[in-house]
This record gives C-alpha cells, structure tokens and sequence, in this order.
C-alpha cells in the first residue's frame, strides 16, 4: 500500500487500503503483475548467467583439451582455416596460429591427393557425416611433404557450415614400419643366402650360387656385377674364386690385387667394409682398364672368428645410392658366406684326409695281400717241400735198418711220420687261411663256401652260403675285400653273437656286388663308440676299411633288444 501510496500520489493510505475504488483497484492489479513479470525476468536472467558462466567454464577446458591435445586439430569454414591448436601449429611448420588462420586449407594438400580431398569433401557436404580415415601427404609451410592421418567432422560456426579436422602425424610411424620392412627385406635376403649356402658343401659352388644370389638383391637394384677373393692361408695370396660380369680385359682376371692393393685389397687388408663412390675421382682406386665406366664400389670382407678369409667386390652403378642399410646388409651376407667358405674348406680337408686314409688302406690291403700271397708261397716251397723230404728220408731209414733195430725203432718211427704229416696239414691250413688259393682259380663264392664248411667243423656253427658266382668277376682287390670282410664277420660271430646259425648271402646286380652275413645271435648296439685303446671294435673298422679302400660301403644292422645282426657290405662292378 505505501509503494502504491507512492505511485499514484494518494494522500489517504488508510482510505485506499479500507474503500478503494474500482479504478485504484484495477491499477494494482496492474502493477502487481509487472512486478511478477519483472521479478520472473530477473530470476530467468540469473539463471541464463549461471548458465553462460557454465558453458564459459566448460569451453574454456574444451580449449584447454584442444590446445593440449598431440594430434593436430583445426577448425574450417569457408575454405579458411579460423583455428588451429598447437600440435597443428607444429604439425604445419608454423611459429603461432597466426600464421595458419586464414589461410587456405587446399594450400596444403599436395596435388596427387587433392581429387581424393574433394571428392570426400563433397560427400561429407552432402551426407553431413563424419569422414573414414584417409592417409595422405600434407604440405607444411616450408614447402616439406609429411605423412598424416585425417578425419573430419561436420558442425555449423556462426551458423555458416564448418569442419573440425584431426590431423595424425605418422612421421613416426611411418618411419618404424618402413624400418620394419627394411629389416624383412635383409632378412629375406639373408635367408635365401643361407638356404642357397647351406645346400653344398662344394666350395666353388657355394661361391658361385652365393655371388648370384647378392647380386640380385633387390636393395641393389638392376646391373649389378661382382667379384669374390679368397686368401691363401698359407702365403696370404688372393686368387678370384667367383665373378659375374666382369669385363675380358679387366686386370684382376689375369692378376688379382695383393694385400692392401686396390678396393678390395684394402678391404681384406683391414678387415673392414672399403666403399668408393666414384672410381673415377677415388685415388684408392688403382686398377683400371680400357673403357672403364663410372661406377661404385663396395668391398666387404669375408671374416668368420676374427680370420679374414677373402673379400667380395660389388660393383653399382653411379646412380645408385649406398645406405648405411645397403652396408649392413651386404656385411651380414659377408659373414654368411665367410662361415659356408670355412665349412667347405674343412669339408675338402676332411676329405682329402679321408681320401688318403682311402688310398692307404688300399695300399696296406694289398701289402697285406702280398705278404699273405708271400709268406703261403715260402711255406709252400719251402717248409712243405723240406717235410715232403723229411717224411721221405724217415721212409728209406726205415727200409734200410737191420730187422733187429727196425723192431725196436719202429714205434718212433711211426711217430716221427705221423708228426711230419701233421706239421704238414697244419702247414697246409696255414697256408690256406693266408691265402686260399681256390680264391683266385674258382673266385668268391666258391672260396666262401669251402670257408663256410672248414669254420663250421672247427666252431660247430650251422653256416649257409646264398648266392651265384658273378660274372664277370670283381677285380682281385674287391674280391679279396669281400672275402676277408666275410671271414671276419664270422669270426666275430663264432667270438661274440652266441649264434646257432649263420647266412651268408652273395647279391649281384649290373651295378654292384653286396654280401650279407646275419646270424640270429643276441645283437648290440653299433652305435655305441669305443674308448681309445679299447678292443671292442676293432673288427668292425679293419672291415670298414677295408670295403672303403676298394671304394664300397660297409654298415652293421643290429640291435640288443631284438637280437641278431647283419653285416653288409657293397662294392661296385
């Protein structure tokens, strides 16, 4: 009443509060509902600035997001760029946003991916729809290309249409995967040197297959040519071993480079990867010849356990460029190869040996078989003759004494004889296990046989002989061979197996000759090696020997658990 009072200027408070009138009445109505209205404005007005303090809360820590987010975010509208956070300001080579805001955002789209750029522009223009993520190239302000992972999404700013744009660097990324196939790419290269090394044992064609291999490496790239060096162990001497392409007046052809001469020299020198960019301009370079053409070198050296064993040359192009990966690799592949030329040498050393062992033995077999033939024909001709004389004299002294002491002497006599015609049997089966002589007049099989029969009186073994007579015969060294393995393997049986039965089988074919003796006694294990000095197993390497002198083969079957064993042997016709 008293706001009224002063509102309408009315002097009677009291009689306006007691008797109003209809028009005083009607005026406060009036104004109690203005001041509804305003007191709702001014509670709704409140709240809006609640509201927008807020929402200004809230954008200032979406900014705060934005701006520390790592991937690059900007925003678009009309073809211009009206923000970038700070990653975008990095990502574009900018010093502030400043330098980006305004700018056209189709100035940084290199043009083999500016098709591509519009035509997912426009789709996202009309389906109002984020876009997938797309790979490309962005150019950044100081002209350099950089690889990117964008996406963007639709929104309107300042009710014009715009596009909030994530920028991925894949710089790093990128860099991991290419090193990663990098890496495959060696390890391939390496592997298919390895599988190509590992498949010989012959030193020239390891080289040859392993040089073919290297060059075509597809980090090197086409017209490619090499050489490989080998070092004498002994004088420390290069020879070329392999090469591929090389020029006919080239120097090394005709003369290799010493130590410390030229690329390659130089490389196996200090065992060190020698690598010359310009044959032309490099004066390490000493070797020439007519028409040379300019090109590269890389010399790597062949080292396995700290020892220089050679050196291969790649020649490239001038065109090609040498990376530090290009070295690393051909240095791997240098150690392959270092460790298949060291197997092979001892390879060809072992077999040398083995190969003189061979000849040895052929040579001690047929010594033996010469003192054997020797030693029968002295007893023959001398022992046997001079108890054919004694057998003879004892007769006609028998004739010539007296009948009074021939009575008397007959007894000694008689045991005189008898001793002479045993030393004489004795002297006979001598002579026949030296050398039978049925041996070389009716060949193997029949010698076997009357063997067979004379050792199974002795041992009370049940011998059989299998086979046929070859023809035509094996030359007197492989039948001596065989013979002696025979016999020798039924001494071992008579020895050791605890046998009831044996077999001996002679098996001939256009190529070969086998003999098998198997008996059906307790077995062993032939795998089991001897100790030094121990006898066990003697047997069975003089038979082994012997076979492989006469350039056969010779392998023992047998077993503990099953019982029996099999001797074998194999010579070639």
């Amino acid at each position: 009443a008293a706001i009224l009072v002063i509102i309408f200027n009315q002097d009677n408070l009291a009689t306006q509060l007691l008797r109003p009138e209809l028009q005083i009445t009607l005026r406060r109505g009036i104004v109690i509902i203005l001041l509804f209205v305003l007191s709702v404005y001014v509670q709704v007005f409140i709240k809006r600035r609640d509201k927008e303090d807020v929402l200004g809360d809230e954008e200032q820590r979406y900014r705060q997001l934005v701006e520390l987010s790592p991937d690059a975010i900007g925003i678009q509208s009309e073809d211009r760029i009206i923000y970038m956070n700070r990653a975008g300001v990095e990502l574009f080579g900018a010093q502030c946003a400043e330098d980006l805001v305004g700018k056209s955002i189709w100035s940084f789209v290199p043009d083999e991916f500016r098709e591509t750029v519009v035509s997912r522009y426009q789709q996202m223009r009309e389906g109002g729809t984020e876009t997938p993520l797309l790979e490309m190239k962005l150019l950044r302000l100081d002209g350099k290309s950089i690889d990117v992972e964008v996406t963007a999404i639709p929104f309107a700013s300042d009710e014009k249409p715009a596009l909030h744009v994530v920028f991925r660097d894949l710089t790093k990324r990128k860099s991991v995967e290419k090193e990663i196939h990098q890496r495959n790419i060696e390890l391939a290269a390496l592997n298919a040197i390895a599988s190509t090394v590992s498949q010989s044992l012959n030193l020239q064609k390891i080289l040859n297959d392993a040089l073919d291999d290297v060059l075509q490496l597809d980090v090197l790239g086409g017209g490619v040519h090499g050489m490989i060096f080998l070092q004498n162990e002994l004088t420390g001497q290069l020879s070329l071993a392999a090469q591929r392409g090389t020029p006919k007046d080239h120097p090394c052809l005709e003369s290799p480079p010493k130590l410390g001469e030229c690329l390659c020299g130089l490389a196996i020198e200090r065992g060190r990867v020698v690598i010359s960019e310009d044959c032309w301009t490099d004066e390490r370079h000493t070797r020439s010849w007519p028409g040379m053409p300019q090109h590269k070198d890389i010399c790597v050296p062949l080292i396995v356990r700290g020892k220089v064993l050679g050196g291969i040359n790649i020649r490239l192009p001038m065109g090609k460029e040498i990376t530090d990966n290009v070295t690393q690799l051909l240095a791997s592949v240098g150690g392959q190869i270092s460790v298949a030329v060291e197997n092979a040498r001892l390879f060809e050393t072992v077999d040398r040996h083995r190969e003189r062992l061979r000849v040895l033995g052929a040579r001690l077999a047929d010594a033996e078989e010469t003192e054997r033939r020797q030693l029968s024909r002295e007893l023959h001709d001398q022992v046997g003759q001079n108890l054919t004389a004694l057998g003879i004299n004892l007769n006609i002294l028998r004739s010539q004494l007296p009948p009074q002491d021939a009575k008397r002497m007959s007894t000694t006599l008689d045991e005189s004889m008898a001793l002479v015609e045993q030393t004489a049997e004795r002297i006979r089966d001598v002579m026949a296990d030296l050398r039978p002589p049925m041996l070389d007049d009716y060949g193997l099989v029949a010698t076997l046989r009357w063997f067979g029969e004379q050792f199974a009186s002795r041992t009370g073994l049940s011998i059989e002989i299998i086979g046929e007579e070859p023809a035509p015969r094996l030359a007197p060294p492989a039948e001596n061979a065989l013979f002696r393995v025979a016999t020798e393997a039924l001494t071992n049986v008579a020895k050791h197996a605890g046998a009831g039965q044996v077999i001996v089988s002679v098996e001939c074919t256009d190529e070969a000759l086998r003999i098998i003796v198997a008996d059906d006694g307790k077995g062993f294990d032939p795998h089991i090696e001897t100790e030094p000095g121990e006898e066990r197993g003697w047997g069975l390497i003089t038979m082994l020997e012997r076979i492989e002198s006469v350039g056969g083969r010779f392998w023992v079957e047998s077993s503990p658990f099953n019982g029996g064993t099999r001797v074998c042997a194999v010579v070639s016709r």
